[in-house]
């Protein structure tokens, strides 16, 4: 494979591959993707030109690629899906540290499409709070609707005149309906437990 093919491959995948050398500094390999660059122009003055500096997640997980490096075997470490802020938004990155031909590699990804799992943690979050509301507003229901039983309960067994009796066979039959429906709604929780 070319030099310029690997290149292009890289840069649309959005991958950066940086070589470690011996004096701990990093050297791009190929093309840095714009984002990597982007990250580089924000960090902070004194920390510009370290990946510390442009990715502060970074300093901590070159602990463990220090210690795949090290070893020099077909080990590798990977960071899993870790965000940094770039452009003013946040991106979702992964690290990966092996080592190739007895070289010491840094493979920076940018993750995107179904390899970022927030739009699908967000709209998990969301149903969870949607279905929460609904718990909310269904115990709002419960209490109410069975305190209408017992009374209409009440009114059928007493003595009432047969023009009152027509009123209450009406009201227990809409009772039975609303019984019907709020049974079909989620019941709350016990009182000192979580609803799940």
């Amino acid at each position: 494979m070319s030099d310029t093919l690997l290149a292009n491959v890289l840069r649309a995948l959005d991958v950066a591959v940086l070589e470690r050398l011996a004096d701990s500094r990093f050297q791009i390999v190929g093309t840095s993707p714009s984002w990597l660059e982007k990250a580089f122009d924000e960090a902070p003055a004194g920390a510009r030109h370290t990946l510390g500096g442009a990715l502060p997640f970074l300093d901590h997980f070159l602990q463990e690629a220090g210690v795949v490096w090290h070893e020099r075997g077909a080990e590798r470490a990977e960071s899993g899906p870790f965000t940094a802020t770039i452009g003013g938004e946040d991106a979702l990155l992964r690290a990966t540290a092996l080592t190739v031909e007895h070289r010491s590699v840094l493979v920076l990804e940018r993750l995107t499409g179904d390899a970022d799992a927030r739009p699908i943690l967000q709209k998990a979050r969301e149903q969870r709070l949607a279905t929460e509301e609904l718990i909310r507003h269904a115990a709002a229901v419960h209490a109410p609707a069975a305190a209408v039983g017992r009374a209409t309960e009440q009114l059928a067994a007493a003595e009432i005149a047969p023009g009152q009796r027509v009123a209450v066979d009406a009201l227990s039959t809409a009772v039975a309906q609303l019984r019907a429906a709020v049974e079909t709604l989620p019941k709350p929780a016990p009182k000192g437990r979580r609803s799940s």
